[in-house]
């Protein structure tokens, strides 16, 4: 057992060896030119941000400051005057924070000025910053592009912090935050430490087997580590996308014969006109799409053409779209005018409903979509017809009162957190396809493990592909394990 711990130690250290030096190549990285952006809006505003990066940072302090350089202290702001680096002319009053590397975003030396947000007082002070040596304006994702270059961010932060600067609704917020503070990446790098230990246990076995009598139930405990893995991360792998769904929106189509309410229903969605209504059947022909945000949940919502059989090419061209919009969608509401009855036929499962409802639309049902009926037109209804128990999958209201809409909100809201995470009570899912692509390579790397193991085939071929797992799920966590210690 001696040797299986030796063996370990060696193997991490090796590896943190390789994983400094990475690190050190990344943060000694000389970048020639110094980049400034406009890091808040475009907009007319009382503040405007201006952020510096580079190795000419402190240039933009001696020359455009009349601050010296021994009254700044890191990270504090200070008031004073920015000036014109050639004519020494007041261009605004503001604040100046001076980040020394390593301890900035990008890892470099880094300045913000915080100025006025008037459109001249910005402009006047982005001149200035070009008439600087050296300095020049920053490409679209510089700045997040150099702290991952210097191992401040890792690919999976990266990625979170464009979607949480893209969140529309809360849930998106809440997902992009976790994933952006590293909590996605310290899942992966707890699977590469545990993979990378599985390495070094195979090694002592292989190496050191016959000469320190190193039994068999070494190779059986890492059989069963491995195969434990492999489960957590299939199940990381097997969790119906939610986590790319809440981060892209949920496509939802409603579907239905001509004037069952589809237009109205996403006019009162969208409290707004979004669509033409009217009594005469083939109104919409195309596909018109809405963003909503729903309890939360970010909604694409389409309206499509009334299914129905048409000699018109124009037509038939969008019950084609919007066939393809039901097959592609994440959920589809069925819209069906109560008032047509029979109100037996709202008694049905709700998925012989549906099953009823598409052969009768002509469209192709799959039972492994997701599926909602909306009664429309309750208001045309008898008394009694109103009394019915509506199941959370079958709402009915009145476009034309909104009656029944309050109850239809609810149900809706329900079937789309069963759709997308919730980031408050999960673990970090897997939100782009990127993500997924590399944990799923991992995972057939490790059934590739068990698979030779299992048949007793060369271990050294075995200890390849559990590398090749440590190295597909790395996911460039250098910077995750230097905040929160190396334990690997």
């Amino acid at each position: 057992m001696m040797a299986v711990l030796k063996s370990t130690r060696c193997f991490y250290q090796l590896m943190f060896m390789s994983n400094f030096k990475y690190l050190r190549r990344c943060t000694t990285t000389t970048h020639r030119s110094t980049i400034f952006a406009l890091s808040s809006g475009l907009s007319q505003s009382a503040i405007a941000v201006i952020r510096i990066s580079g190795p000419n940072s402190l240039d933009v302090i001696r020359r455009m400051t009349r601050i010296k350089k021994d009254n700044i202290i890191p990270r504090k702001a200070l008031l004073c005057r920015i000036v014109d680096p050639k004519n020494e002319e007041m261009l605004d009053n503001g604040l100046l924070l001076w980040f020394p590397q390593p301890h900035s975003f990008t890892g470099e030396d880094s300045v913000e000025l915080h100025v006025h947000g008037g459109v001249a007082v910005v402009t006047s002070v982005i001149n200035a910053l070009h008439k600087l040596p050296g300095f020049r304006l920053a490409e679209a994702g510089e700045f997040t592009k150099r702290a991952y270059l210097a191992g401040k961010l890792d690919a999976t932060e990266v990625e979170g912090l464009a979607d949480l600067l893209r969140a529309e609704t809360e849930t998106q917020r809440r997902q992009a935050i976790r994933q952006a503070t590293g909590e996605l990446a310290g899942l992966y790098n707890v699977w590469r430490t545990q993979i990378l230990t599985c390495m070094a246990h195979l090694e002592a076995f292989v190496d050191f087997g016959e000469d320190q009598d190193i039994g068999d139930e070494v190779l059986n405990s890492l059989k069963t580590s491995v195969h434990n893995l492999k489960t957590e991360v299939d199940g990381h792998l097997n969790d119906n996308r939610r986590g790319e769904r809440l981060r892209s929106g949920v496509k939802v189509a409603i579907i239905g014969e001509p004037n069952a309410g589809k237009s109205s229903l996403i006019n009162i969605l969208g409290r707004r006109n979004v669509a033409i209504v009217s009594p005469y059947a083939g109104t919409t022909r195309d596909v018109l799409e809405i963003s909503l945000d729903i309890g939360g949940f970010p909604v694409v919502i389409c309206d499509t053409a009334g299914l129905r059989h048409s000699v018109d090419p124009v037509e038939n061209e969008g019950l084609r779209r919007a066939k393809e919009a039901a097959a592609t969608a994440d959920l589809v509401i069925i819209v069906m005018d109560a008032s047509r009855g029979p109100e037996s036929l709202w008694q049905w499962p709700s998925k012989d409903l549906v099953r009823h409802e598409c052969e009768r639309l002509n469209l192709q049902f799959n039972p492994e979509n997701n599926y909602m009926v909306l009664l429309n037109k309750l208001d045309l209804v008898s008394s009694s017809a109103t009394t019915i128990n509506f199941r959370p999958d079958l709402s009915a209201i009145s476009c034309k009162t909104e009656k029944g809409l309050a109850e239809f909100l609810v149900n809706l809201e329900g079937k789309l957190a069963q759709l997308c995470a919730n980031p408050l009570e999960e673990a970090p899912l897997i939100t782009s396809s990127r993500q997924r692509h590399h944990v799923q390579l991992a995972s057939q790397h490790l059934e590739t493990f068990l698979d030779i193991v299992q048949h007793q085939g060369d271990l050294a071929l075995a200890g390849e592909y559990l590398r090749r797992s440590a190295k597909t799920i790395r996911f460039h966590n250098i910077s995750w394990q230097d905040r929160h210690g190396r334990n690997a």
